[in-house]
C-alpha cells in the first residue's frame, strides 16, 4: 500500500493504493486553517480491516443487487448474501491493490485495476480507470471501464464528508436536487418505483438541518445545470456542491460516525428492472462517469 498527494494550493488531498482511496482532503475554513473534511481512518493499514469502504472506489457494481441478475436475457448467478449482493462483495474494488497509471502530477493522479472475469459471478475482464485531478476549488474525479463481454458496471467513490470534524453533521445544512427517491424493499434493494420526496423527511429541495435524519437513501437528480447535492457548515463556513452526470445518488449517514456519503450512480438493482436506465456495458462501448465537489466559503453577512 502506497501514499500519494496533490495540491494545487487551494486544495489538498492524499491517496491510497489501496481501494484508489481517498484518504484525506484538506479545505480552508472561514478562518484561513485548513480542514480535513474527509472522516477516514487514522492509518492506512487501518483500512484493510474497514467494513464501511472509507474513501474507496466501488466497482464492478456499487450498490444492491439481486441474485440473479439479467445480462442481456440471460439469468447469471452472482455473489450474495441472503440474495443480496452489495457493493460487489468479498473481492470489489475496494478491497483491491490499484496501480499507478502513468506518473503522478502535482495536481492529478490516475489509478488503475483489472477485474477478471467471473469475479462475484460477472462476466468481462474489466479493465478500469480512476483519475483524480484538482481544478481550482474542485477536486474531479473522472472513471473510465472497458470489458471484453457483456456485462454490467456502476461504479462510484464512497467518501464519507464531515465539513466540521469536530462537529456533529446534525447542524450541516444539505440540499438535494430531486423531486423522487427510489422506493427501497426491506431488503433495502429497489423495487421499481419511484416516491416523490414532496411532504416527506426526504425533501431537501430546500436547504434544510440534516437534525436527525439519517438516510441509506437513492435520490432521482433532476437534470439540471444545479449541483446534485449542496452540503454546508455554519460551523467551519465550508460549503460543498456535488456535480455529476450520473443519473442519481445514493446519500448515506452511517450509524456510528459523524459523517455523509454521496454515492453518485446509475440505479441500484437496475440489471433486474428493465425501466431503469442501463449498466450494461459490451465491449464496443466505453463505462464513462465524472463527479466534482466543488468547495467555497459562504459568506452569512
Amino acid at each position: 500500500m502506497k501514499t500519494f498527494s496533490i495540491d494545487n494550493g487551494n486544495l489538498r488531498a492524499v491517496f491510497l493504493s489501496y481501494g484508489a482511496i481517498l484518504h484525506e482532503l484538506w479545505v480552508k475554513d472561514n478562518k484561513g486553517q485548513e480542514r480535513n473534511v474527509i472522516q477516514g481512518l487514522p492509518k492506512a493499514e487501518d483500512y484493510l480491516h474497514d467494513e464501511w469502504s472509507r474513501g474507496a472506489v466501488i466497482g464492478r457494481f456499487a450498490g444492491r443487487l439481486e441474485n440473479p441478475i439479467l445480462i442481456e436475457g440471460e439469468r447469471v448467478s452472482i455473489e450474495h448474501q441472503k440474495g443480496v449482493l452489495l457493493h460487489s462483495g468479498s473481492k470489489g474494488w475496494n478491497k483491491q491493490e490499484w496501480k499507478i497509471e502513468g506518473t503522478p502530477e502535482t495536481d492529478r493522479i490516475c489509478f488503475s485495476y483489472s477485474c477478471p472475469k467471473g469475479t462475484a459471478g460477472f462476466p468481462g475482464t474489466i479493465n478500469a480507470k480512476v483519475n483524480y485531478q484538482i481544478k481550482g476549488n474542485a477536486l474531479c474525479i473522472s472513471y473510465y471501464a472497458t470489458t471484453d463481454a457483456a456485462t454490467h458496471i456502476n461504479v462510484t467513490n464512497h467518501a464519507y464528508f464531515n465539513l466540521a470534524s469536530e462537529y456533529p453533521i446534525d447542524h450541516h445544512q444539505l440540499k438535494i436536487n430531486a423531486d423522487k427517491r427510489l422506493e427501497l424493499k426491506e431488503n433495502l434493494v429497489p423495487s421499481g418505483n419511484k416516491l416523490e420526496v414532496n411532504n416527506t423527511q426526504f425533501d431537501f429541495r430546500i436547504s434544510k438541518e440534516i437534525k436527525n435524519i439519517r438516510m441509506d437513501d437513492y435520490f432521482v437528480i433532476n437534470q439540471t445545470e444545479q449541483p446534485a447535492a449542496i452540503l454546508y457548515s455554519p460551523e467551519s463556513g465550508i460549503e460543498m456542491m456535488t456535480f455529476t452526470n450520473q443519473p442519481g445518488v445514493v446519500v448515506f449517514t452511517p450509524p456510528h460516525f459523524d459523517a455523509i456519503c454521496f454515492e453518485t450512480q446509475k440505479f441500484s438493482n437496475t440489471p433486474n428492472i428493465p425501466s431503469f436506465p442501463s449498466t450494461l456495458v459490451r465491449p464496443e462501448e466505453n463505462y464513462s462517469h465524472t463527479t466534482q465537489f466543488v468547495f467555497f466559503l459562504k459568506n452569512e453577512d
